[in-house]
């Protein structure tokens, strides 16, 4: 696994985290070289992955995040990250192929080329049926990713 030599705050991360939602990359790349990092693609996805999993960081962001959509999008809402973590584990797990018709990668790659309609459409099925509390929290993941795996199961081979 892959680690930086570069160590943030949870404040700097809750930065970079807000920096992921409203700027570019080239521009959070560009927060990590004032940092002092290398400002490397990889660098960039670590420190997130990072700040994702460091709540005080998480709570700061959340709060600039807000702050700044009652500024620009004042009447809209973002996806929680409740939803957003949702539908990234389950792309993943998709595409790593924990839903396929067998533990071959070339025959799962084989089936979505042929029909690349298909993990669109599973992908919808599995956010039309999440359920979220008035957090945003994440109620029935498994639920959904049921119901968009069975619909996999009945197109690929």
């Amino acid at each position: 696994m892959w680690e930086s030599n570069l160590k943030l705050t949870s404040e700097q991360l809750a930065v970079l985290l807000f920096k992921s939602r409203t700027e570019s990359r080239r521009d959070q790349k560009l927060y990590l070289e004032s940092l002092g990092g290398d400002g490397s693609a990889r660098e960039l996805d670590w420190m997130l992955s990072l700040a994702r999993h460091d709540v005080p960081a998480q709570a700061e962001s959340d709060r600039l995040t807000e702050h700044w959509n009652e500024q620009h999008s004042p009447e809209t809402h973002s996806p929680s990250q409740g939803i957003c973590q949702a539908v990234n584990f389950f792309l993943h797990s998709l595409i790593a192929g924990e839903f396929g018709p067998d533990d071959s990668i070339y025959s799962r790659s084989d089936a979505f080329l042929k029909q690349p309609n298909v993990v669109a459409r599973a992908t919808e099925i599995f956010i039309e049926r999440l359920r979220t509390n008035g957090q945003g929290e994440v109620l029935n993941h498994d639920e959904a990713e049921q119901h968009a795996t069975d619909y996999l199961r009945d197109h690929l081979p």
